[in-house]
């Protein structure tokens, strides 16, 4: 999902299509969509688009004057910043080498004066096994003693390990999967603890379909708590989608890149490995994630890249939803 689709929807020929795209940039805080608007609104025939956009406006300009950023948001909540912040200097990186080289020539001296050690002691177990029991102990205990040796002499070696939460969380796709269910509980949900818990469902099911949806509900619920919730997994829902588009075009890797030269640190150019990149995340199986999607195909190789598009079908939705109330 690129926000320059997202901002095409706001020229949309449809009033309620318009208003979607003015409240989901609204929830979002998308600050990168302020002048945006601001053209927009200049020329907004829409009594209704019009009040959207002014509060929308305001949101944003808050934002924006609160330092409020997407592509850090996405940074800190992906971990990537923290990967960054790892990266060592070059003069960490000179330091770093510099204490292998004196631990390898410890370990060197280390390993020549254990082997001299024990070198004598198998000698020493030797002459005692011969005069005991003949050539053979003596073979068998000077290489029992060797071997020791050996293992003592290498026991302090450790494999380098990575530390824990310094590497950036893979991207995922964006999915198709069936969100019908969540969404009308998220409607029609009597209490609001139903309706949190649909908003909950519908953005870990990380299709950006539901984003409309859930800036409805960020505007329009009764529930402080569900309005706060619906935002929450709204952005998140967002950030995954935009995160993932970064990966794939590069941009990512060109934004890290930048960041670590702030920092005056050269990152690595080599993609990350890891077996969630690439792959839509799975419901497990009992979960209402799972429920939701039963019955339907496999996740697309790809998820909606046209906003435009999810808007309309909304919109549609929305149509029939009132024909059935007639």
């Amino acid at each position: 999902m690129k926000l320059e689709v997202l901002l095409g929807g706001l020229n949309n020929a449809e009033p309620a299509v318009r208003l979607d795209v003015v409240r989901v940039l609204g929830m979002l805080d998308e600050t990168r969509a302020l002048e945006a608007l601001r053209e927009r609104y200049q020329k907004e025939t829409d009594p209704n688009v019009r009040n959207a956009i002014a509060w929308a406006g305001k949101r944003l300009f808050e934002a924006r004057q609160a330092g409020y950023s997407t592509i850090d948001e996405i940074f800190r909540h992906f971990n990537v910043d923290k990967e960054i912040e790892h990266v060592p200097n070059p003069d960490e990186i000179e330091l770093m080498r510099k204490m292998q080289d004196s631990l390898d020539a410890d370990l060197l001296r280390m390993k020549s004066r254990a082997t001299k050690r024990q070198a004598g002691l198998a000698v020493a177990a030797g002459m005692a096994g011969g005069m005991i029991g003949g050539s053979t102990m003596a073979l068998s205990a000077m290489s029992g003693a060797l071997a020791a040796g050996a293992d003592v002499a290498s026991s302090a070696v450790g494999a380098h390990r990575p530390q824990i939460g310094t590497t950036r969380a893979p991207a995922t796709i964006p999915s198709n999967s069936d969100i019908s269910i969540w969404l009308k509980r998220l409607r029609t949900g009597k209490t609001a603890q139903q309706r949190e818990q649909a908003a909950i469902e519908l953005g870990q099911l990380n299709n950006p379909a539901a984003l409309p949806h859930l800036a409805a509900v960020f505007v329009g619920d009764s529930s402080p708590q569900v309005r706060q919730v619906a935002q929450r997994f709204g952005k998140q829902l967002y950030w995954g989608a935009i995160y993932w588009d970064m990966e794939q075009s590069g941009e990512l890797q060109k934004e890290m890149e930048r960041r670590a030269a702030a920092l005056g640190k050269q990152l690595s150019s080599q993609p990350q490995a890891g077996p969630a990149a690439g792959a839509a995340p799975t419901a497990q199986p009992g979960s209402a994630g799972a429920d939701a999607s039963a019955g339907t195909s496999d996740q697309a190789e790809s998820g909606p890249s046209d906003v435009s598009d999810i808007l309309r079908k909304a919109e549609a939705a929305r149509k029939r939803r009132k024909r059935g109330s007639r």
